[in-house]
């Protein structure tokens, strides 16, 4: 998911400019036993976040879990179409461009390698040699005193934090995974108000002080609406009594909009989840962290004064007057980043891009 929606995004802004683009999901290409067994891992990782972790440690190369007929089958729609410029937000695809590179013989492709984390996540790790000849656009650079590139979620001002109800919205990212359902314990017994994301029917446990959403559990990202197209997942507000009345929307994932009107993000640092920080101006608290990339995003966005670790902010007695100095610095924030528009576009709004 953290992979699935900026490129979703990204693809129907390119769309939006007259420039044809095409989003592939990588599920998409597994030997079919393989790709039924991703939902089985979503539930394991989101039962057990030890679990989760180890398998971050052991990302390897997926190429073995790749159906050679569908590999076959893309090479030859995107030859005759005459695709040669290809952006990827995850490692995984390199070796599949890689393949196609050979398949297509002397004609170079422009690959831009989008990373949504400050440093190499796994998936880059794994194909480090592969990687070398392409562009690599980095959206959180440690290294520099601000932000570098955003993909633009809402044209829609952010609302001032004042003017948002105190409460804070807590989820695992994508997949449900980590340490939340502790902190939405202890931020419950604290007397604080959340909008709560369930992932499972069994996530959902009422409490007068938690509003809940849900995602339609039928959707996954391979699977096409009815007019064939790949959509976001659509979200359910859960009224007790009531069957989910999941919707959707065109320019943005309908989660957005809870994040916007709340008070603070309360999760794991995911590489996504500070451009939805940063575009609603929602301050992050952080919780634990998922491998190594995601701590250095936490350390990145704390540097920067747009977050802060959930134990001191616990420590501070969940200080309101904290948030709103987040919130004021992840405003005047906003207008320093480009937004990443696709291959060439950077370096044409960047003029040290060569």
């Amino acid at each position: 998911m953290g992979v699935y929606v900026p490129v979703m995004q990204l693809g129907r802004q390119l769309s939006g400019r007259g420039i044809p683009a095409d989003v592939y999901v990588l599920e998409d290409l597994y030997l079919e036993h393989i790709k039924q067994k991703v939902p089985v891992y979503k539930k394991a990782f989101h039962q057990n976040f030890a679990v989760a972790k180890k398998g971050a440690e052991l990302a390897r190369d997926i190429s073995s879990c790749l159906d050679s007929v569908k590999l076959q089958q893309l090479f030859e729609v995107w030859s005759r179409e005459g695709r040669t410029r290809l952006i990827t937000a995850t490692g995984f695809w390199l070796p599949i461009i890689e393949q196609y590179q050979r398949y297509i013989g002397s004609t170079r492709l422009e690959v831009d390698c989008l990373h949504l984390d400050a440093v190499h996540s796994p998936s880059y790790l794994v194909y480090e040699d592969i990687g070398v000849s392409y562009k690599h656009i980095w959206f959180y650079d440690p290294a520099s005193k601000g932000m570098s590139y955003r993909i633009a979620i809402s044209d829609e001002a952010p609302i001032p934090l004042r003017m948002r109800e105190e409460r804070y919205i807590t989820h695992g990212g994508g997949w449900g995974i980590g340490t939340y359902p502790s902190a939405v314990q202890e931020l419950l017994l604290a007397g604080k108000r959340l909008n709560g994301l369930a992932y499972y029917q069994e996530d959902i446990k009422p409490h007068e002080q938690i509003q809940y959403y849900m995602n339609d559990p039928q959707w996954s990202p391979w699977i096409k609406d009815e007019h064939g197209r790949m959509q976001f997942p659509p979200l359910a507000r859960i009224e007790p009594g009531r069957a989910p009345a999941y919707r959707n929307q065109h320019p943005y994932p309908p989660l957005f909009d809870v994040i916007r009107h709340s008070a603070a993000i309360i999760s794991k640092p995911g590489g996504y989840s500070l451009m939805e920080s940063l575009a609603a101006a929602t301050p992050f608290v952080f919780l634990e962290p998922f491998g190594r990339h995601e701590a250095a995003n936490a350390a990145f966005w704390i540097k920067q004064g747009f977050g802060i670790w959930y134990e001191d902010w616990k420590a501070q007695g969940y200080s309101m007057d904290t948030l709103i100095s987040l919130h004021e610095n992840l405003m005047r924030a906003r207008n320093q980043s480009i937004d990443y528009g696709g291959i060439l576009d950077a370096a044409q709004n960047n003029p040290e891009i060569r």
